[in-house]
């Protein structure tokens, strides 16, 4: 974390990236490795930039068999360090350890959006998440002796996070959530989509409103077609999108509804690669978002393939290859599937085609391997769900050939972290990781599902 004074201004970008980038290379054995071979960063800002674009694009499987302290810098060997961990829906779960004054920045920071927005103060601001959210495991990492390390796991406490605002937890039912929202009369919600689709869906069954919201950001998830106009009628206006991860906490938010989103680029850098390659992406081109920390010297991430696909909007002034805006986010790529000549098929394309062919069910659809999908359904009460219609309708968007395995279940459950993903790619997905996500997402035992 960056200890200026606190009315300091920062450094310049790529000032503040090569610090970053130093401070890795001599603290943190895993960056040492992984850039010995192309020499000091160049201390021009031109020449780094330039250099810096070269480095190798990383992502969570990189750390998968990397210690926690060589990947934690040595400078924080005695602090007290904040763990988040991903949900693992990609396969490979991901721990963070971060400074606890970083962690409570970036839970700060989601509240820029409802103040940019005009609001003077924070308390009209709800946060609907999972109430565990607030609570993160305070370790330390780079452990000294084995006594040492035995008396630090034992004096292991829970950290409650308090720049939160307001929380609602995102979990309860929609009628305890509308009761708490109508007494704390928000002007801003920002919480998971399904969440708070799902506390729309309610009100506009129950006939309820709550006028006092005037704006809407859904973050974390996929908002979907259905889910959108469920606000639509239930708040009497469109939601926007803000753009966020376990990684890196607040990247950026819409300022309109369909806008682009503004990134958060004093304290982030934002790139994007090809899908297909590692090479910088073209103007227009749909793309791999990259990202890089310019705070969190503790666990650094540097040229972080975050996992989304997106469409890059403004070039930063420092570097062309660097944006400071998205035109439009296109999914993670986990949440899109390829047939089986290897197409990625966009997901609102498959999910305009089970919103019109299942009607009011739940539903999850799987691509287990490529050529291979599984659709988990429930059959919304008194709705009979023509699975015939459904299965025609997504061949005719994957094409052939393809094998769709119908799964009806009682419940779409959601992960462990609250989310509820309605489209997931495992063909790219092996290892433990595969097998785990089989078992969770009930596919290990499934008669007549032959994987390879």
């Amino acid at each position: 974390m960056d200890l200026r004074p606190i009315r300091a201004s920062l450094p310049e970008p790529l000032s503040l990236l090569r610090e970053r980038v130093v401070s890795a290379i001599e603290g943190v054995p895993f960056y040492a490795d992984l850039y010995r071979p192309f020499g000091p960063p160049p201390g021009d800002p031109t020449d780094f930039a330039a250099w810096y674009a070269g480095l190798p694009v990383i992502s969570r499987v990189d750390f998968e068999d990397v210690p926690d302290e060589d990947r934690v810098n040595r400078a924080y060997a005695e602090a007290p360090l904040v763990r988040k961990q991903t949900s693992g829906s990609t396969g490979v779960p991901f721990v963070l350890f971060i400074d606890e004054r970083v962690a409570s920045f970036r839970s700060w920071r989601f509240r820029k959006p409802h103040l940019e927005a005009g609001e003077a103060s924070p308390l009209t601001l709800e946060f609907l998440f999972p109430e565990r959210f607030r609570r993160d495991r305070q370790v330390r990492v780079v452990a000294g002796s084995p006594e040492t390390a035995a008396k630090e796991a034992s004096a292991k406490r829970t950290r409650t996070e308090k720049s939160y605002s307001t929380l609602t937890d995102a979990l309860k039912s929609p009628d305890p959530m509308y009761a708490e929202l109508a007494t704390k009369t928000p002007a801003t919600l920002t919480g998971y989509a399904s969440s708070i689709v799902r506390l729309a869906e309610w009100m506009n069954a129950e006939g309820k409103r709550l006028p006092s919201v005037k704006r809407i950001w859904t973050t974390s998830e996929m908002l979907t077609p259905e889910g959108r106009e469920a606000i639509c009628a239930a708040f009497g206006f469109e939601p926007r999108e803000a753009y966020a991860s376990v990684e890196f906490g607040f990247m950026g938010w819409q300022a309109e509804p369909f806008g682009a989103f503004t990134l958060e680029t004093d304290r982030l850098v934002f790139e994007a690669v090809s899908v297909a390659s590692l090479d910088t992406a073209t103007d227009g081109e749909v793309s791999r978002v990259v990202v890089s920390d310019l705070l969190n010297d503790t666990t650094p991430l540097l040229r972080y393939d975050i996992g989304d696909l997106a469409t890059m909007g403004t070039p930063m002034p420092f570097a062309a290859s660097c944006y400071g805006s998205i035109d439009e986010l296109r999914g993670k790529s986990n949440d899109s599937i390829c047939d089986a000549a290897g197409r990625r098929i966009e997901p609102f394309a498959l999910l305009g085609c089970l919103k019109e062919t299942l009607g009011a069910a739940q539903y999850r659809l799987i691509c287990v391997e490529r050529g291979l999908l599984v659709l988990q359904y429930r059959p919304a009460r008194n709705a009979a769900v023509r699975i015939d219609a459904v299965l025609a309708g997504l061949r005719g968007i994957v094409g052939e050939p393809i094998r769709i395995v119908a799964q009806e279940v009682p419940a779409i459950k959601r992960e462990n972290s609250g989310k509820l993903r309605p489209i997931i790619d495992l063909s790219g997905i092996a290892g433990a990781g595969r097998d785990r996500l089989m078992r969770d997402l009930h596919l290990a035992d499934m008669p007549g599902l032959a994987v390879s």
